[in-house]
């Protein structure tokens, strides 16, 4: 007689395992069949693979294509079973995925490393020799980066902004004060370009139209400046 589960042989008269407290059973000796029954045969070893036993895992990942068919190369000559994801559509995934994806079983991981590692002359000791293959992205990874406006969109209160005055900055500023005509003329795309440029140079001016013409005109000790001014832009923009 024998325990199924310890498989402890007792002699005849006895009927249950003192340790297991299961009922014994016929040995084989004894041409009894029980023993079969109760022993579970032992179980295949796992195939690589085997989702449920060796599951594939993530060997290598990168976007070289050439790098890609030298790692298959090497695993193939190794007799490592291995697959390969392609993604090659990245207008919609913005790239959050590597192009190629390698993958071996896990119980075959080491033997990877260790036939990659030898092919391409790697350090050993390295863990993440593999993925050091592929080269570094030129630009760092922004994709958790978030980018601020600025405060602001206008320009500040002490920025010299060419420009007609805002009102009420100049408290000595008159327009009737302003009594030197120094530029007339019916052509409507220079007025404020003009007085954009003397508010620049600090002079204030005005301006007044007239019977369909433009005419500007500043104070009188501003005048020869003002002139200078004015010529050098109507010089500078006549057709040639």
């Amino acid at each position: 007689m024998i325990c199924p589960q310890c498989k402890t042989e007792y002699r005849e008269g006895f009927s249950v395992c003192a340790d297991c407290d299961v009922p014994l059973v016929h040995g084989p000796e004894a041409g009894g069949s029980s023993l079969d029954a109760g022993l579970e045969a032992p179980r295949a070893p796992a195939m690589p693979g085997d989702p449920n036993e060796d599951p594939y895992c993530e060997f290598w990942h990168g976007d070289d294509p050439r790098l890609h068919l030298e790692l298959s190369a090497v695993l193939e000559e190794a007799s490592i079973p291995y697959k390969t994801v392609r993604r090659s559509d990245h207008l919609f995934n913005l790239k959050n995925y590597a192009a190629f994806q390698i993958g071996v079983p896990f119980s075959l991981f080491e033997k990877a490393e260790l036939a990659v590692k030898a092919a391409f002359e790697l350090d050993a000791a390295d863990p993440d020799a593999v993925q050091s293959l592929t080269p570094r992205a030129l630009l760092p990874e922004t994709s958790g980066t978030l980018w601020e406006l600025p405060a602001l969109l206008s320009p500040r209160a002490n920025e010299a902004i060419p420009g007609p005055p805002a009102p009420g900055d100049d408290s000595e500023w008159h327009g009737e004060n302003a009594t030197a005509k120094i530029w007339s003329s019916d052509e409507p795309s220079y007025p404020e370009m003009l007085i954009a440029a003397l508010n620049e140079n600090g002079i204030r001016s005005r301006s007044e139209i007239r019977e369909g013409r433009c005419a500007l005109f500043v104070r009188a000790e501003n005048e020869t400046r003002a002139r200078e001014i004015v010529r050098e832009i109507i010089e500078s923009n006549a057709p040639e």
